[in-house]
This record gives C-alpha cells, structure tokens and sequence, in this order.
C-alpha cells in the first residue's frame, strides 16, 4: 500500500491552524470570564446567570 504524501503540507498546516485557533478562542473566552467576574461577584451571580443576563441585554 502506497501512501499519497502530495497532502501531507496541507495537513500539517490545517493542524496548526486548529491549534493556534484553539489556543486564541480559549485565551478570548478566560479573557472575558476574568474581566467580568468582579462585577459577577458584586451582585452574587453565577456565571450562567451573568452571561444569560448579558447576552439578554444586547
């Protein structure tokens, strides 16, 4: 069995790509979590119900 490697580059490349996407959405979304969790705590919400409120409000 003959293994076609003409696709290997792109391969590696979406990889990476996945990767670096990965690592900046979760770097986004602790991001927000620690801006907004001093005015969370202020009103003694939790983190579904600040968000839920959050996304009501827009």
């Amino acid at each position: 069995m003959i293994l076609d490697t003409t696709l290997a580059p792109y391969a590696v490349a979406f990889l990476v790509l996945a990767l670096v996407a990965t690592v900046t959405a979760i770097a986004v979304i602790g991001d927000l979590l620690v801006r907004n969790r001093r005015q969370r705590l202020a009103r003694h919400e939790s983190i579904p119900t600040y968000y839920r409120g959050l996304i009501a409000s827009h």
